[in-house]
């Protein structure tokens, strides 16, 4: 007869390799994107990653619009920078100030909940 740590073994030991390989597809942001910083400056990438357009505004001026499931990257001086996020098409919409590195990618991931009105925004560096 197996004991009770012989049973559950097996089980524990999936659960932990099953915990770990999910940390490490949620940690990767492997979107490899083709933009390099012009010198001397660093860049906004805008993922918008809804069904819907959103508009972007940097510093109080409109620049442009990221099509759904698209990105588009914005080269600024280093510093911090006012970004306004606004949907197409509706009425979500995201603001905040954010850093911009001198020779790296400052990374706006841009979902929406399931019953949010604003988006989800993440940022990271890349």
């Amino acid at each position: 007869m197996l004991s009770f740590r012989t049973k559950h073994c097996g089980w524990v030991a999936c659960l932990a390799l099953g915990m770990i390989l999910m940390l490490g597809l949620c940690a990767c942001d492997n979107d490899n994107w083709s933009h390099t910083p012009p010198a001397g400056m660093g860049s906004i990438i805008v993922d918008n990653r809804t069904t819907d357009g959103v508009n972007v505004y940097l510093d109080g001026y409109y620049t442009n619009r990221v099509s759904d499931f698209d990105y588009e990257a914005f080269d600024l001086a280093p510093g911090i920078h006012r970004v306004v996020l606004d949907e197409s098409h509706g009425s979500r919409n995201w603001w905040g100030d954010v850093d911009v590195l001198e020779g790296k990618l400052t990374v706006l991931e841009v979902n929406t909940g399931f019953y949010s009105s604003d988006y989800d925004v993440r940022v990271y560096f890349d």
